[in-house]
């Protein structure tokens, strides 16, 4: 127990202190915008490359790692897209697919991949970066295709598909990602200078994406919905996990490494991707905002008593 306290009550501290510097001034909106910049652009997308650069092969070829996680996400967004029809009628299509996708999608990019490496070690970097690509191909391909259905007056396809492979090659996450991949493949050598650029940009990574994650959760507005914004919440943090451990550990027969590993993604609070498509598309903005903020406040104890229970 003590040991996965150590682990992650810093990174949850990180993201804390990024709140308190937004909250009391210390970090003006330009400092805080300079910094997220800093992080997407260079120190996560260069992290992730050498992560998938240095990784065994074995380590990306399980397919039921992927099966295991985006299979519980799957069937969780289009469960709470179903069941939000039911229980909160009125609410358009673009809403639900909102709510379905706060309930479903892991911040696994600012705040995952510096969790698992910190509280299960450096080796749990390339499955989550594997977690990661395919959660950005498969569900956020997914919600921005019921999104533009919502908002297109006729649903178009080919819409869809070069808006994905536009976000894709603007995503300097899955181009360092890809990178990697393919340099591994290749098996190509990382010279000295090259690995130590690497290891030092790569380290400001996790506790500059941590930062600014807090940071990015002060001023976001609060929901009128609350039961929404509570049902997205139990689905995120409890129902998401338990989908995930049957996959992971019945159904799929993970070893149990990668078992835990793919659990406790799955227990994360929600993407700030899910805010963004919500703006973009002017659906359940604050609501969408609410989910981020309550899911990562409570990811404090629901991720860390996942942990303390596994170890």
């Amino acid at each position: 127990m003590t040991a996965v306290l150590e682990s992650v009550v810093p990174l949850f501290a990180l993201v804390l202190l990024g709140f308190a510097a937004m909250r009391f001034r210390v970090l003006s909106a330009e400092g805080l915008a300079g910094l997220n910049r800093f992080v997407y652009y260079f120190a996560l997308p260069v992290l992730l490359f050498f992560i998938f650069a240095r990784a065994p092969m074995g380590a990306l070829s399980d397919w039921r790692l992927v099966a295991a996680y985006s299979g519980a996400s799957v069937i969780l967004f289009f469960a709470t897209l179903l069941l939000g029809r039911a229980v909160f009628p009125g609410r358009s299509l673009a809403e639900r697919t909102v709510v379905a996708g706060g309930a479903a999608f892991s911040n696994i990019a600012y705040l995952g991949v510096p969790l698992v490496i910190g509280a299960l070690g450096p080796a749990a970097g390339a499955p989550a970066g594997l977690i990661l690509l395919a959660d950005n191909l498969i569900l956020i391909t997914l919600i921005m295709g019921f999104l533009e259905a919502a908002s297109a007056p006729s649903f178009r396809p080919a819409r869809l598909a070069l808006n994905v492979l536009k976000g894709f090659g603007r995503n300097p996450f899955m181009l360092g990602m890809v990178l990697g991949v393919v340099w591994g493949l290749l098996a190509l050598p990382l010279p000295g200078p090259v690995e130590r650029f690497g290891d030092l940009l790569g380290g400001a990574a996790g506790p500059c994406a941590l930062f600014a994650l807090g940071g990015s959760l002060y001023g976001r507005p609060i929901a009128e919905g609350r039961a929404e914004v509570g049902f997205a919440t139990l689905c995120k943090l409890a129902v998401h996990p338990a989908l995930a451990a049957v996959l992971a550990f019945l159904v799929l027969d993970l070893p149990p490494d990668l078992a835990l590993l793919v659990v406790v993604i799955a227990s994360l609070p929600t993407g700030a991707n899910i805010y963004v498509l919500a703006a973009q598309y002017d659906a359940a903005v604050a609501r969408a905002s609410t989910i981020v903020l309550l899911t990562t406040g409570l990811a404090v104890l629901s991720v860390s008593g996942l942990l303390i229970a596994a170890s």
